[in-house]
Order: C-alpha cells, then structure tokens, then sequence
C-alpha cells in the first residue's frame, strides 16, 4: 500500500494515467471545432482539484470549470495563470475585485449582477480595476433543468439590450444543462434541444461559445457534436453518468454475492460504449482484529449480535471520512474476500466480519479491485441508493490522496 500518512492507513488513491486516457477518449470523439474543459468542482469530484486539473491541461484540455469563485482562486494560486476558468455557478457580485483580479470567467442569469457589481467596485473606490479588465461572462440559459438561468425569448432580448450599458463585460458564452442525459427520461433530451434552438437565435454573433455538452452530451450520436465545449466531468474519472458497470470490471459471481440485479447495472447511456478507467481507490487496513463469542453486541445501540463465534476486524475509516452510515450494505474487500459491515458505521471507524484470522495491517478495499471483486464506484451507488458522484465527493479531505 501506498503510505499518505506515518498514523492511519486509510487513503485515497488516485490514478492519473487513468484520467489522462479518459480525456484521450473523448478528444478521439469529438468533432474539429469542439474545446474540452475538465470539470474539477468539488475538489475534482473528490481527487483533488490541484492535481487533476494539472494532469488535464498536461492531457491538452483547453479550460478548466468550477462551481464557485473560491474554486477557482484555489486554482489561480495553485499556478495556473493561463487557463480559462469558468464559474458554473451563480456568485455574489461583492467578490468581484476578486473576479476580476484573478481573470475568471463567471455565470450569470440576469443584469443585475453587473448593476450591483459596478456599485461595489465604486463603494470600494477600484473602478481603476476596470481599465485594465474586463468582466468575462457566459448567459445560463434555462431550457428545462429549472434551476437558475433566462427562460424566455423575451428575457433573453432584455438581457441583450441592457448588457450594452456596460463598456467592461465580455460576453463570451451561453450555456445550458440537460437534466437527464445523465438520467432520466432520454426523451427529455429532446425538448430541452428544443428549447435551446428557440432561444439560441437571440444571442448576438459575437458570443463565440455556445455549449451544452456535459460527459453524456458529448457523445449523444445526433446532437452532441453541436456544442462548442465538451465540460467533462464524471467520466474524465473513469464512470459512466447513468452509473452502468462494465461488464468486464463485475463478474457475476460478485453480482450474485452482492445480491444485486444484473439488469439494473447495466444502461444504454452513450458513454458505456467507451473503455473507461476509474480513477479512484479507497484503502485502508485492519487496525484490530479479535475473535468473539457467540452473543456478543457489536457497535452503536449494540446493533449486531453474533450468532456464532467470529472473526471480528475494525477498520480506521467512519462517516466523518465520508463512509457514510448509509453504505453498512456495503462489503468491503480483505485479501479478495468481501466482508459484511456488522452494526452501524460509526464516525472514525467501523467493524466487518472475517472469513478467518487476518494480520493487523491487512489491506483493506472500499473502492476498488481487489482479487475477484471490483467494488466499482457505480456498483457501490446501486447499493447504497446514491449516485457515484456523491459518493466519491463526500469523501472528506481528512482522506489523504496518494497520486500515482
């Protein structure tokens, strides 16, 4: 095992050989005039924001996407300089001294950000800020996602004639999000195209960029080529948006010992088809080991008792890591064995039974192959009842990441 730390044994390890051949993947697919970004919010879906957007702009994505400022300033002070980052999420105009000072590219959904901006630039005397710079924007257009951005022509036409009051923006890009080409009705697909071809006539000329494409988009056969940036989010981690397993990565054995229904692994996402390489490992190792009798309670609100005499290990890893009570269902692996969480995970550590005595010091699977078994992030959702995405982001920096 890799050692992050000299004092406890769990830790994430993180492949970026297998991200880089991820983005290879997508820029052998995509067409002559798209742009790649590599989305790393949420400390890039919980690897690491610093390190893979690095290892991204080696593999020759052409920007970088966050979801707030605070994000992007990380990355600014990490050294890339000369990168665009765009801010997907809506921010408070208060911090635009700082926007502008680190050269970031941010969202908007209406004028008065810019009217309220402009006024906290003049109450803090830096209007000087904007000789120098302008403020970079992409228009969120809301075309069914119903979360935030203009969703009429009429709004749209406003937004295009008040931005002319403002010498200092550059409007650079619209942008939109498909609610369900990771999930969900695919027919949906459909009416938010529609929506975006009744509003997109609207733009001005000079606003060069205009993209839809998140990691599913980008491979939709009839419509994806037609979005000017690929953001590419959880498949540059090795995972599919509809969280199918690769049949290859899950036999049916472990389909069977994990009491799961095969049908329900598998999906017809687009983004299946592409040879794929998770990212992420979650190890760790047996830090106690005991046999106990049978009766004996174990964990909080004594909630297992053993109906036999058993092999008992406890593993340095709890809900404060971002193993979360929801996930007892989930065995993890010990020397190609998967083993049965027993009672509630508690939130430094948790207790799984063992197939027979194990050394102190074992490793220990959460994510992961491990002999015969892949706990396969995916695989691992369907269990739990979440997606992938929420799993390997709630993995708390308390996690030390190991790079390989």
């Amino acid at each position: 095992m890799y050692r992050a730390s000299e004092h406890r044994p769990t830790q994430a390890v993180v492949s970026l050989e297998n991200i880089k051949h991820n983005i290879k993947l997508y820029q052998n697919k995509k067409a002559s005039h798209q742009q790649i970004y590599a989305v790393v919010k949420a400390n890039a879906y919980g690897h690491g924001a610093i390190p893979v957007a690095k290892v991204a702009l080696e593999a020759g994505v052409d920007g970088l996407c966050v979801a707030t400022v605070d994000e992007a300033i990380q990355l600014r002070k990490a050294g890339l300089t000369n990168t665009p980052i765009l801010v997907m999420g809506l921010t408070l105009p208060y911090g635009i001294a700082e926007i502008l000072y680190y050269d970031l590219t941010i969202t908007v959904s209406d004028l008065s950000f810019f009217e309220q901006a402009f006024y906290q630039l003049k109450k803090n005397q830096q209007e000087n800020l904007l000789k120098d710079n302008q403020l970079k924007f992409h228009l969120k257009l809301d075309t069914g996602m119903s979360r935030v951005g203009v969703r009429t022509k009429e709004e749209v036409l406003a937004f295009v004639e008040g931005v002319k009051d403002y010498s200092w923006l550059d409007w650079q890009g619209v942008f939109t999000h498909f609610a369900t080409a990771g999930g969900g009705p695919l027919s949906y697909i459909d009416y938010q195209w529609e929506r975006w071809q009744d509003l997109i006539p609207y733009i001005p000329d000079f606003v060069s960029l205009r993209h839809f494409d998140n990691s599913a988009m980008g491979l939709h056969p009839a419509i994806g080529d037609h979005s000017d940036i690929i953001r590419l989010g959880i498949s540059m981690y090795g995972l599919s948006s509809r969280d199918s397993v690769p049949d290859n990565l899950v036999t049916d054995r472990q389909i069977a010992a994990y009491h799961l229904d095969k049908d329900s692994l598998r999906s017809t996402n687009p983004n299946s088809e592409l040879n794929l390489k998770p990212a992420f490992q979650l190890l760790s190792e047996l830090s106690y080991v005991k046999k106990v009798e049978k009766g004996t309670r174990i964990s909080y609100g004594a909630s297992y008792e053993s109906p036999e005499d058993e092999w008992i290990g406890t593993i340095p890893i709890g809900y404060a890591d971002g193993w979360l009570r929801a996930y007892a269902n989930i065995p993890v692996l010990v020397e190609g064995y998967p083993c049965p969480v027993l009672g509630v995970i508690n939130m430094d550590q948790l207790m799984i039974r063992l197939p027979k005595e194990f050394a102190v010091g074992t490793e220990v699977t959460l994510i992961g192959q491990d002999g015969n078994y892949n706990n396969h992030p995916s695989l691992l959702a369907h269990m739990a009842g979440t997606i992938s995405y929420e799993m390997l982001s709630c993995i708390s920096e308390r996690v030390p990441r190991v790079y390989i």
